[in-house]
């Protein structure tokens, strides 16, 4: 009679698609009437607001924005200028098809160059990379139990997560901004989203939180650059169809765009802020699986086979405080500061996860003749809380500038680092068995085997190797645990046909 088979799907979320891009960065940029013209260029930087990502049949799609920021000096000026453009692009990419994902996409900027043709119109050339990768829910087919009478199992019960809902959800949020009336010049904006707090409700969860926004600007009555800050709290929901309470859910947020306007009345500013909720939820699962099997009479062909299980999911939110000693020259005086951070890297290597990034401060400072310079500072970040991360673990982790200070030589950056870490264990499962009745074992002992087995070993597998039931050795040596707690001599029952 064949050996019946069950089958179960183990489930997991696994990396489906880990890619890189180079988006070309080519424009000029032409100056308005109230812009300053161009002296001199004092530093160019890029970076990148996604708007749209989605996947379509095998297909995903990515739409959104390079900005390009430029700080200049102009002729005969004490002030800081700076002027913007975004770059539209659009992206497809083959990544395959699933009924659930999540993608994440980090960029740097590869290099630019910057140079004025005339007063009124700058030429940047440069390239953009960006890192995308996209994690899909997937299912594997394992033996969960086989039906024979002449077959030992090892049996396991998993406990894994996998990715059961997916949404993405926009709002828009709007606030007054308390610059005062004789601003000049909005020169650039920075936020930092805190992380929300989640609460599940049925087929829907609700996100609530702050997002905080630094602006900088300068003035008519001063040359120096200065900031005003403004949290913007929300409290959104998010359709999430089919989740349960003991979901664990992980919300990503990003600022997809952030306008600022200013009434022609009374003056004042109005920022408009558009943010993002790329909402997770894991179920968690119970998953009875054979590790592993042997027919006690008969010749046995086994299709073994290593997963990974998905053991746990939680959350990072870390804030690191990195220092760039030796700033700027001894005879300039530091009047702004732009920061980049690369994404996060992570190594495995002697059973040890290396995370790392780094922080790159340009440091925009002016001497005495009232002329600007850029010096750039660079710092390694070593998360080296995620150490312990094993070699299969999924780190979904970026990072982003929570706010900085500057002192005489100092620049102290805040660096926020948000996400989740995927724990992972590589299990090794039974996909396949299948006996031979037409052919029973040979050289069989008929009698009595004293065995001595050491500290730790396995019943299953000293079972194993004398073809007999685990449950009769462990009944004829009174045994409660599946593993040897000590050395022992046991007492091996003789086959029986």
């Amino acid at each position: 009679m064949a050996t019946k088979l069950f089958f179960d799907k183990l489930p997991s979320t696994a990396k489906s698609a880990d890619v890189s891009f180079e988006q070309p960065v080519e424009t000029e940029i032409l100056l308005a009437d109230y812009d300053a013209p161009v002296f001199k260029i004092i530093k160019t930087t890029m970076e990148h607001l996604i708007t749209q990502k989605y996947i379509m049949q095998t297909k995903l799609t990515i739409e959104g924005f390079v900005k390009v920021s430029i700080c200049y000096q102009s002729p005969q000026s004490k002030k800081l200028h700076v002027v913007t453009q975004k770059l539209p692009f659009q992206k497809q990419l083959e990544v395959g098809e699933y009924t659930a994902n999540f993608i994440d996409i980090q960029g740097s900027c590869q290099y630019v160059n910057t140079r004025p043709q005339n007063p009124t119109r700058i030429d940047v050339r440069g390239a953009y990379m960006f890192n995308v990768r996209v994690y899909s829910a997937q299912e594997t087919s394992v033996v969960t139990a086989l039906d024979s009478s002449t077959v030992c199992c090892d049996n396991t019960l998993l406990d894994c997560f996998a990715l059961a809902v997916q949404n993405i959800r926009q709002f828009t949020m709007e606030n007054p901004l308390p610059l005062p009336q004789n601003t000049q010049k909005i020169l650039r904006v920075t936020t930092d989203i805190q992380t929300p707090a989640v609460t599940v409700h049925t087929d829907k969860i609700s996100v609530k939180g702050e997002v905080n926004a630094n602006i900088y600007y300068t003035a008519d009555d001063s040359d120096d650059v200065q900031s005003c800050s403004q949290s913007f709290a929300y409290n959104q929901i998010v359709d999430m169809p089919h989740i349960a309470e003991n979901n664990v859910v992980q919300p990503q947020m990003s600022v997809a765009s952030f306008g600022i306007s200013q009434s022609s009345e009374d003056k004042k500013h109005t920022a408009v802020i558009t943010v993002q909720i790329d909402a997770l939820a894991f179920a968690k699962q119970q998953i009875m699986a054979v590790r592993d099997g042997f027919s006690r009479r008969y010749e046995y062909q086994k299709q073994p086979a290593r997963q990974l299980v998905d053991t746990n999911i939680h959350s990072i939110n870390k804030t690191i405080a990195v220092q760039l000693s030796d700033a700027a020259g001894a005879d300039y005086k530091i009047c702004d500061v732009w920061f980049e951070i690369s994404p996060v890297k992570s190594y495995y290597e002697i059973n040890k996860t290396t995370v790392k990034s780094k922080v790159t401060a340009h440091i925009i400072a002016k001497n005495t003749q009232d002329e600007y310079e850029c010096f750039t500072k660079t710092e390694d970040i070593l998360l080296d809380w995620l150490e312990n991360c094993g070699r299969y673990d999924e780190i979904c982790v970026v990072l982003s500038l929570a706010g900085h200070s500057c002192s005489e030589s100092t620049v102290t950056a805040n660096i926020s680092a948000k996400g989740f870490i995927i724990e992972k264990q590589l299990v090794e499962l039974l996909t396949g068995f299948e006996e031979n009745c037409d052919k029973p074992q040979q050289d069989i002992s008929e009698a009595l085997v004293i065995y001595y087995g050491k500290k730790g070993d396995r019943i299953f597998d000293i079972a194993k190797n004398h073809n007999v039931s685990p449950q009769i050795i462990m009944e004829e040596n009174m045994l409660q645990e599946e593993y040897l707690t000590q050395d022992s001599m046991l007492f091996i029952p003789a086959f029986e046909r």
